[in-house]
């Protein structure tokens, strides 16, 4: 079962690293709509991983208890250990891709709140949502 829930989360991983990978492609092409259904998507992979980690936890405990609490390293075989590893190299990756997709996500979030702050400025320099609205003339004096 061990192997069985290593291959389960790291196919996950697969998954999540492919996804992210795939909305870094988007943000810049600038293709925002497919934002959400990605979100969903990673979403039910986040649950679907951490519900395989938690029964991954269960069977390394187990197997401890079992060889009368020795250290993992020396029950495990060859194949676990290498799958545990390279499962870790997997989170990494998928740290790292995350990394790289907060920073676009950061420059577009950026970009927006610049270009609605310039189209809502007011006359006083505020920035529009104080006491006095913002006039069409402010609107359209706006440089894009």
């Amino acid at each position: 079962m061990l192997k069985e829930y290593l291959n389960q989360a790291m196919g996950v991983l697969d998954e999540l690293i492919a996804l992210t990978d795939e909305d870094i492609k988007n943000i810049k092409e600038a293709k925002h709509s497919a934002v959400e259904e990605s979100v969903k998507k990673k979403n039910e992979l986040v649950k679907k991983f951490e519900s395989v980690k938690i029964l991954l936890d269960k069977e390394l405990l187990r197997a401890s208890k079992e060889s009368g609490g020795a250290d993992l390293a020396s029950i495990l075989d060859d194949e676990v250990k290498s799958n545990l590893v390279s499962m870790r190299g997997k989170l990494e990756k998928l740290h790292s891709k995350n990394k790289e997709y907060a920073r676009y996500v950061l420059m577009v979030k950026e970009f927006f709140d610049g270009l609605v702050s310039a189209m809502f400025k007011g006359q006083n320099g505020d920035n529009g949502y104080s006491k006095s609205k913002p006039s069409p003339e402010t609107l359209l004096k706006t440089r894009v």
